[in-house]
């Protein structure tokens, strides 16, 4: 590997910010809104702009550490991410929280971006995809860990506790990148980007149906695993009369299933090219698609929750391969526009995620009908990105 187990630790660090941000942070919401004097349904409000936030964010985020460099942008948003943190933990105006929240989000961004960059800076296809499914790891383990977390630090002190455990965190990422991370960026890329308007870069990248295929791959991925992620605790509490602990080991036992996954990926791209690993995930998506469609239309007769709860733990494990493998042979196309690439690649798996999770929310009717089209639909759709972009346009490896 290109980099230092201390710079494998940061760049995980990196990747953390955000999901830590978001799951640490839920078991507050009840004594937030209370202490501010705003709804629940309200206080809801700072995790969406968070999400939106992180969303645009990355846009400007990934241009720019193309133009200025990897360490300024990703220093820039540690900085800014601890500034707000501060604020949100100081505040008592729901108003500033929500300021806070959004420069939060745009703080993690650049430094997701930033460290997505150095990755495709430092690495080959395989050798990214590998690390990408590391990186896996930490968003498998974050849902998991995050909460329980939060929850430890409602218990010792009150809502603010948890911004200045993210202020700590963002603290101590910025002191390692100060240290241990060194600029990146090749000097071409510098040239390119000075020499380009972030907006020409976007309209060449898009205008790539290469790079096009990956990013469909992507978005479609994230679409089918935050739908679940958004309205399994309904869906199963709700629809299938868990308890809040019995939902809290399905959703450790499917996080497992991802980590294993992502460290399966990571294995099998010693022998096998990016491109092979994805025809193997359409097939696999095809698969989980056509099974799930079919519960969809019959769960009415099914009625036990294991086979959904099969599928389910299958469908999580297949969604750190795609991912790693559509990121690493994306930014492998453009590599003097590895930020914007980067960029677009957050941009568009967030905001798929964010439209399918509200779609398999409107369509839930008290059973897991609703949520299993969402899934099914998506997972059809990445296999379609696979085999009629991806697999046409990316050279196929011996």
């Amino acid at each position: 590997m290109s980099v230092t187990r201390s710079q494998t630790a940061l760049l995980a660090g990196f990747a953390a910010l955000a999901p830590l941000a978001i799951d640490m942070y839920l078991p507050a919401l009840a004594p937030l809104a209370r202490d501010l004097g705003v709804s629940i349904d309200r206080a809801g409000q700072s995790v969406s702009i968070f999400l939106i936030g992180l969303a645009g964010g990355q846009l400007v985020a990934g241009p720019m550490s193309d133009r200025f460099g990897r360490r300024p942008v990703f220093l820039a948003g540690l900085s800014l991410f601890c500034a707000a943190s501060i604020l949100a933990g100081l505040t008592g105006q729901f108003a500033l929280l929500l300021l806070a929240r959004l420069l939060q989000a745009f703080g993690a961004c650049a430094a997701m971006v930033s460290g997505r960059a150095v990755v495709r800076d430092k690495m080959e296809a395989n050798e990214a995809a590998r690390f990408f499914s590391l990186l896996a790891l930490i968003g498998g383990l974050a849902p998991v860990l995050a909460p329980l977390l939060g929850a430890v630090l409602i218990r010792i002190g009150d809502w603010r506790l948890a911004f200045w455990v993210m202020t700590g965190f963002a603290a101590l990422l910025l002191v390692a990148g100060l240290v241990a991370l060194p600029e990146s960026r090749s000097t071409q890329t510098a040239l390119k980007a000075r020499a380009e308007h972030p907006f020409a870069a976007y309209r060449a990248l898009l205008g790539n149906p290469a790079l096009i295929g990956y990013l469909l791959a992507a978005m479609f991925n994230s679409a089918a695993f935050f739908s679940y992620v958004a309205n399994s605790s309904v869906v199963l509490v709700d629809s299938y009369g868990m308890t809040p602990t019995q939902f809290s080991l399905v959703f450790g036992i499917n996080s497992i299933a991802l980590v294993g996954a992502a460290q399966v990926n990571r294995m099998m791209l010693k022998t096998r090219s990016t491109t092979q690993l994805l025809a193997l995930s359409a097939r696999n998506a095809l698969v989980l698609g056509t099974l799930l469609l079919a519960f969809a239309l019959f769960h009415r007769s099914i009625g036990a929750f294991w086979p959904f709860g099969l599928l389910l733990f299958f469908m999580v494990g297949s969604i750190a391969p795609v991912q790693a493998n559509s990121m690493a042979g994306g930014l492998a196309i453009d590599p003097l526009r590895a930020g914007s690439t980067a960029a677009l690649f957050g941009a568009t798996t967030f905001a798929g995620g964010a439209v399918a999770s509200w779609l398999a929310g409107i369509l839930y009717d008290g059973t897991a009908r609703g949520l299993a089209l969402v899934v099914a639909a998506s997972l059809f759709c990445v296999a379609a990105a696979i085999h009629l972009v991806v697999l046409r346009r990316a050279p196929q490896a011996i």
